[in-house]
């Protein structure tokens, strides 16, 4: 049962290196939370969601999964790890914490939190 939020993660990094904010956020519940890797400013419902993914996504935006621990519990289902995004020739190294809630329109992600690895 774990392999959904595989899924679910692949959707979203698929949606993200698509570079249309539109279709990452259809993956969001409209009252989700976004804390945003590229910004400190909390993000409540689509509108706010899409407005830092219309931002990011000016430039082209590859995701590339490090590692990944799934866990599913009846209609919640929770996916942690480390990613890395590659834009504009750099690459940011970053941990990712997804919260997916199960609906009757499927599964929608209702906090994501990404932040930048610190240095160690």
């Amino acid at each position: 049962m774990s392999d959904i939020t595989s899924e679910l993660l692949q959707k979203w990094t698929g949606a993200v290196k698509g570079g249309d904010a539109k279709q990452v956020i259809s993956l969001y519940h409209e009252d989700g939370i976004l804390l945003g890797t590229f910004s400190g400013k909390e993000r409540v419902g689509h509108g706010l969601i899409l407005e830092y993914f219309e931002n990011l996504l000016k430039s082209p935006v590859e995701v590339k999964i490090v590692s990944e621990h799934p866990n599913v519990f009846e209609s919640v289902a929770v996916n942690s790890g480390l990613y890395n995004f590659v834009t504009e020739g750099k690459t940011i190294n970053a941990r990712f914490s997804f919260v997916y809630q199960k609906g009757n329109d499927g599964w929608k992600i209702v906090s994501h939190h990404s932040s930048v690895m610190p240095e160690t």
